[in-house]
């Protein structure tokens, strides 16, 4: 990774302990000594991987660093779109009714309103709901137009949530909808992995 600008450096010792460093390159291109790697010098090794190869530091905040490169990768994601395999999938959900398809954290979301057609959006979890169990016969409710699905899952106590769609900390409010246009969709999960990493991988490739 020669674009990197902060290394983690696990160094093993004569007397056979190991102690993580961390080292930063210079503007004149010349790393420096190493020092002691910290908690969080560590995390910002690790997320410089991923910062660096899109041209941003690791020093700045994730959330929004992770937002921007969203934005580079989403024409990418929509790719998924252009596949002859996909197209043919996605025909066939529709002809059977079906609006919204599941994968691995990829979501295929038919919008009818203005005759968008097929979109890719992306699956998360909110706080509640992680750990959760997935109700597969839950529907999502979608009153705004956010990149993000929450899938409906079950709480502890049994209690059913619906799912519903809403933006990232950092990618601003989600336009909303008309409340004549809000839907209720069931939803699909497919086999197969057609998520797309933060590196940028697509693993049909």
């Amino acid at each position: 990774m020669p674009y990197l600008t902060v290394v983690i450096v696990t160094v093993r010792e004569t007397n056979r302990s190991w102690h993580r460093s961390i080292l930063y390159l210079s503007h004149d291109n010349k790393w420096s000594k190493p020092y002691i790697a910290g908690e969080g010098s560590a995390a910002k090794a690790m997320r410089a991987r991923i910062a660096n190869g899109f041209g941003y530091s690791a020093d700045d905040h994730w959330g929004k660093t992770k937002a921007k490169i969203r934005q580079i990768l989403l024409p990418r994601s929509n790719l998924l779109l252009q596949l002859a395999s996909v197209q043919r999938m996605l025909a066939e959900a529709l002809a059977n009714g079906q609006k919204v398809l599941v994968s691995n954290g990829i979501v295929f979301w038919y919008e009818e309103d203005g005759g968008i057609g097929w979109q890719v959006k992306q699956t998360t979890s909110t706080k509640e709901s992680e750990g959760s169990t997935l109700w597969k016969e839950g529907t999502i409710r979608s009153i705004n137009h956010g990149r993000l699905v929450i899938l409906p899952y079950i709480k502890e106590s049994g209690e059913q949530v619906r799912g519903h769609t809403r933006n990232g900390p950092n990618d601003g409010r989600a336009k909303p909808r008309h409340p004549d246009h809000y839907v209720d969709i069931p939803f699909a999960q497919l086999d197969g992995d057609l998520m797309i990493g933060l590196f940028g991988e697509l693993p049909y490739e």
